[in-house]
């Protein structure tokens, strides 16, 4: 269902106090299935998503979220969450929603795959002057932790007199160019939009990924590089990791530095991080999710 809402925190409180409840009742329904983690105020049984990260401290904090939580949890019928981590989370606010937690976890693009040899050399001859790249998804980036990114790459220039390029997804930031100028490999970096047509060569071409921003990303970044066959080099935090993925501090130039200077002289780490993360985007298939949610609502009802 889509409304025309007030705007606020008293437009978000009328769309579920009121108008949810009074077009349910007119549609007759038999359950209702909620978003940002509030149930709406009707007798109906609800199905409730929670936001990406449960937790609002760690995540963005949907209108009435945090001063609803407690009411809703025992008021839904069901809960879809996006990690263990949340699962944990929640339960430890309310031990009764334990039984409820279903996790719904993230599954990669369907576009997303390896790419042959001749499709590669395109794609780096597109978005890197025909040179090996790494790609960095900045999407969620801070402008500090842009700064960062753009240190840990010339120390690895520096060190290792390499032509790999730098490629930042997701920055359309003209003060963040500007500065750029001064920059010493500034020829080296070369800025992409958000995802666009060309979004999955853009991921299958690159050398290696690099995911430290993932701000309220579920980890389908992380799923597309697994499934395309490019090693990832992320900050261990979100719902994904393990030793499919190099772990690199976001705020620390040095660390991320070492760990791309690690990938590109070995090369059997390089192909070991890469079959690791085949097998590991295995577990993340959309029917599984689907599969999830058709169970959660056929319990509800």
């Amino acid at each position: 269902m889509t409304r025309r809402v007030l705007p606020g925190k008293a437009g978000w409180q009328l769309w579920y106090d009121v108008q949810i409840p009074r077009i349910a009742k007119k549609l007759k329904a038999g359950l209702v299935m909620m978003t940002g983690g509030v149930t709406a105020k009707t007798t109906l049984p609800q199905c409730v998503w929670m936001p990406e990260r449960a937790d609002p401290i760690q995540g963005r904090a949907y209108p009435l979220y945090s001063g609803r939580l407690t009411e809703t949890l025992p008021r839904a019928e069901a809960l879809l969450c996006y990690s263990d981590h949340d699962r944990e989370w929640l339960s430890r606010r309310d031990e009764q929603a334990a039984g409820k937690l279903v996790v719904v976890h993230p599954s990669a693009d369907a576009s997303a795959g390896p790419l042959s040899m001749g499709d590669r050399e395109e794609a780096k001859a597109e978005f890197a002057q025909g040179r090996e790249y790494f790609l960095a998804d900045a999407s969620a980036a801070k402008e500090e932790e842009l700064i960062h990114l753009l240190k840990a790459f010339s120390l690895f220039k520096k060190r290792q007199h390499s032509n790999l390029q730098l490629v930042i997804r997701g920055v359309h930031d003209e003060e963040m160019q500007k500065k750029l100028e001064t920059y010493k490999y500034r020829e080296d970096v070369h800025w992409r939009l958000p995802a666009g047509a060309g979004n999955h060569r853009l991921m299958g071409a690159a050398y290696a990924g690099i995911f430290l921003f993932e701000g309220n990303s579920l980890g389908e970044t992380v799923l597309d590089a697994w499934k395309s066959g490019v090693p990832v080099i992320g900050n261990g935090e979100g719902p994904l990791g393990g030793e499919a993925i190099l772990s690199a501090g976001d705020a620390d130039p040095g660390s991320l530095a070492a760990q791309l200077m690690s990938v590109y002289k070995d090369e059997e780490l390089r192909r070991r991080l890469i079959g690791l993360g085949f097998a590991r985007v295995a577990d993340f298939s959309s029917g599984r999710t689907v599969d999830a949610v058709r169970s959660v609502i056929s319990r509800s009802v």
